[in-house]
């Protein structure tokens, strides 16, 4: 699951960057950046730096997402606040705590770029009309799948955390 969770990592990445760059190409070099909530804009940027944000954005918050997950194994097991920590403290327990909250992280990483490619097209396709505009109702109905996935992230840890072997 660890294979499968780092290659679709690795191939979210690549899309994004891949359809940012081509989407560069498509972009005045004045773009507007920032819409308010009925969709006008209030904020612009230049191209490359719009093209920079995306991609850093896109790949910045889930790899710091990850990283946290993953350092959480050099900490000392006491400062793993998860239900049943007794049981997931310990020393044959602590790796697979580790190593489930670093796999999930992978898949929180995928989900998240998936939405900043389609938040990123969003944006371009609202600075394609002149005056630019950005569909606020497109916005929303984008982010509901991020944050119904984020909650479900959350209930699958928790579960996960809640359940142990009492063997």
């Amino acid at each position: 699951m660890k294979h499968l969770a780092t290659i679709s990592l690795i191939i979210c990445a690549a899309l994004l960057v891949g359809i940012t760059i081509l989407d560069h190409q498509q972009l005045p070099e004045k773009i507007a950046s920032h819409f308010n909530g009925s969709g006008t804009p209030n904020g612009w940027m230049s191209r490359s730096s719009f093209t920079l944000s995306m991609v850093a954005i896109g790949l910045g918050i889930p790899f710091f997402a990850i990283a946290i997950m993953y350092l959480i194994r050099f900490f000392p097991a006491k400062f793993l606040n998860i239900p049943h920590p007794a049981y997931w403290r310990d020393p044959k327990n602590y790796r697979k705590a580790c190593d489930f909250l670093f796999m999930s992280s992978l898949w929180f990483g995928c989900s998240f770029i998936i939405w900043q490619i389609f938040f990123s097209r969003l944006i371009v396709g609202a600075n394609r009309i002149s005056p630019p505009h950005l569909d606020s109702g497109k916005v929303i109905l984008l982010t509901i799948p991020l944050l119904v996935f984020t909650f479900a992230w959350i209930v699958v840890l928790l579960m996960r955390f809640f359940k142990i072997d009492n063997k």
